[in-house]
């Protein structure tokens, strides 16, 4: 098919198109970004409550509600993750130790994120904004649900208190994680030339006779 007007993304016509998630893949990886979000949004929580800010209910709900935007830049933290297809059929979500570019993976976490705050955003902003948790493991397992206490909050497709799905056997592999390259330094200032100072001229004895 013949290309849009403005010409192809990424060749000079503008930025390249958002990757799109393969949402067939989100049920595999729902409990690990469920997890996931909840330390996120209690983060940016303790991190709202430590800069003086003021954290009332509905200014947690406005901090958490773009954390699943992977192009935004609250969303950005999930550019760390990777989906790694495991030896028993399911497939993990691990962060990587250094930040990665965003594509379909990236992308599917992001829609896993968003399932869990369509879901139960008010309920988290609730329980964050009461500030009854010293850490988030509790929480965790309030919201995203566990093998012993059951379905939490988010009642979702592949949540933590289910077992983990398996991914059919004819589910493609994904993509390699692909860490972001590291931006080049800026150029060093130039030094300023230092100006040659004028040498006085030496007073000669005919010069003295003229004063």
């Amino acid at each position: 098919p013949a290309a849009p007007a403005g010409g192809m993304g990424g060749m000079g016509g503008g930025p390249p198109p958002k990757p799109e998630p393969r949402m067939e893949d989100v049920p595999l990886i729902q409990c690990a970004a469920c997890k996931a979000t909840v330390r996120r949004a209690f983060h940016v929580a303790k991190t709202l409550r430590a800069g003086g800010k003021g954290a009332s209910e509905m200014s947690l709900l406005t901090a958490i509600a773009p954390l699943c935007d992977t192009s935004a830049e609250a969303g950005e933290w999930l550019h760390d993750y990777d989906m790694q297809e495991q030896t028993d059929g399911t497939v993990a979500l691990k962060r990587m130790s250094s930040h990665g570019e965003c594509g379909v993976e990236c992308a599917t976490a992001g829609a896993a994120c968003q399932r869990v705050l369509d879901d139960v955003d008010s309920e988290l902003a609730e329980k964050l904004f009461g500030d009854a948790y010293s850490s988030h493991d509790t929480l965790v397992a309030e919201v995203c649900g566990s093998q012993t206490a059951g379905t939490g909050l988010a009642k979702l497709s592949g949540n933590c208190g289910q077992p983990q799905p398996v991914a059919p056997p004819n589910r493609p592999v994904g993509e390699e994680f692909l860490r972001r390259a590291k931006e080049a330094p800026p150029p060093p200032p130039e030094k300023k030339k230092a100006k040659k100072k004028k040498k006085k001229k030496k007073e000669t004895s005919a010069d003295k006779s003229e004063l």
